[in-house]
């Protein structure tokens, strides 16, 4: 549980993290620093400060970034405690209608399913295909991509590295259509999992079988990470289980909406549990779900009322948490893929660049892992500031708060363009959608691509 009171008193003002948090540097008022933050949580807990509306729409403007946790000498929890505020927020002034709507779809899965297919049909009507997703009619706007069938209705149980699968067959077609400047190649990669193939595991795994939990992005508009991710374990000869799931509950969290959270996070750990003594791993694909999985569902379960009810499913969750890991992360250190990619290198390497998403980087401190396996095939050329911010900041940031989340995207757009890449890649599918949108607008000429979809591309 944090304590506000000593969490603000903490802080000894040093100004370390200021000059590179992501609000501070597009408004320049101390008030929205970390610092600023800690500043008025602090009289907010102690009774100074009421929750009225400057107060909250501060405290609504946060990235939630957690540069500042990373930079604080004392890594004071801000972004927890900036969080925890947000629930406070949202039960004395409800939370907009629309958003509601969306936390429902979230609980409802069959019912989301129905609603991103149903947009799939009627997407032409108000969006037009650009590489990379779609703009939005009569705007310069980029959002993400809609997909007739989500990567969850399409692959559900287990899957085995010599056993074929029509799903996976079938997309070897269906990509072509769907692919891009940065990977072309890849819609030759979704071959079915047939294939005998010499590669196993570097290290001993005990059941040689992992889980994949794919989260939204991944599930309902980019299907391709999760179907690379498919394609590189067959091809380690690993078993794949792909559970039933449900979404991480990050956008509620992020919101303040704790008791949809609640819902997700124990919904999920009953599902987990069912399989978890058979699986080597939990394999997420996607930073933002990561982090919450791995960490903010800890945070989030701090908010059960209930002394009992809250223990009992720490504990369940404790049981968990060792076996989840990020994609990237695992593949390096587990399996000899690493070596298999290096085998191979390419004569003439395509120039990459990559992102580091905040949640990896700041919060799991996953950064490494992901380059090593993309060096073999590509020349990465490091931008400027590779852990800044892209400035996605969470549904209410991109619903509410659009302007500043394309102040934030431009930067990051300006930084790709000077690298002089030809491909950004990152490990989340909330920064593809933000600096998609970010080089539309500033008129750069780079392709995004996950990196699971540029490793498997490179498994022909």
């Amino acid at each position: 549980m944090i304590d506000f009171t000593q969490t603000s008193n903490a802080c000894v003002k040093c100004g370390k993290c200021i000059p590179y948090c992501t609000i501070y540097r597009l408004k320049r008022e101390e008030v929205t620093s970390p610092r600023g933050y800690l500043d008025l949580i602090g009289a907010y807990k102690r009774g100074e400060l009421p929750l009225q509306k400057d107060f909250k729409n501060m405290l609504e403007s946060c990235f939630l970034c957690t540069t500042c946790v990373d930079l604080c000498p004392s890594h004071l929890p801000i972004d927890s405690a900036i969080e925890k505020i947000r629930i406070d927020i949202a039960q004395k002034y409800g939370i907009a209608w629309y958003k509601r709507l969306y936390f429902f779809l979230l609980k409802h899965r069959k019912l989301m399913d129905f609603v991103f297919s149903f947009a799939y049909f009627v997407a032409p009507c108000a969006f037009k295909k650009v590489d990379g997703g779609n703009k939005i009619f009569f705007s310069k706007r980029v959002v993400f991509p809609f997909v007739k069938k989500s990567f969850l209705q399409k692959y559900r149980g287990e899957i085995l590295p010599n056993h074929k699968n029509e799903n996976l067959q079938k997309e070897q077609n269906l990509a072509q259509s769907r692919s891009h400047e940065a990977g072309d190649n890849l819609a030759q990669g979704y071959k079915n999992l047939t294939q005998s193939h010499e590669q196993k595991p570097a290290q001993n795994l005990t059941h040689n079988k992992v889980a994949i939990f794919i989260g939204c992005l991944a599930n309902y508009n980019y299907i391709e990470v999760g179907e690379s991710l498919l394609k590189i374990l067959g091809h380690l000869g690993i078993k794949v289980l792909v559970p039933a799931q449900e979404c991480c509950g990050a956008p509620a969290y992020f919101t303040g909406d704790i008791g949809t959270v609640l819902h997700l996070i124990k919904r999920n750990i009953e599902l987990f549990e069912k399989f978890i003594d058979e699986v080597d791993a939990i394999l997420i694909p996607e930073a933002t779900c990561a982090a919450m999985l791995m960490v903010d569902w800890a945070h989030a379960l701090n908010a059960e009322p209930n002394t009992n009810e809250r223990e009992k499913w720490q504990k369940r969750l404790a049981n968990l948490t060792p076996k989840m890991s990020m994609a990237s992360k695992w593949l390096q250190t587990h399996t000899n893929l690493e070596s298999v990619l290096n085998k191979n290198p390419a004569s003439s390497p395509k120039s990459l660049t990559y992102h580091d998403p905040c949640h990896a980087k700041k919060v799991l401190k996953v950064h490494k892992e992901p380059r090593a396996l993309l060096s073999a095939n590509y020349e990465i050329r490091e931008m400027s500031e590779p852990d800044r911010c892209c400035g996605f900041g969470g549904v209410s940031m991109q619903l509410d708060r659009y302007a500043l989340t394309l102040q934030a995207g431009k930067p990051k757009a300006e930084m790709i363009a000077q690298s002089g890449a030809k491909i950004i890649s990152a490990e989340c599918s909330a920064c593809r959608m933000q600096i998609t949108n970010a080089m539309s607008q500033s008129n750069v000429k780079a392709s995004f691509a996950h990196p699971l979809e540029l490793i498997a591309q490179n498994l022909d």
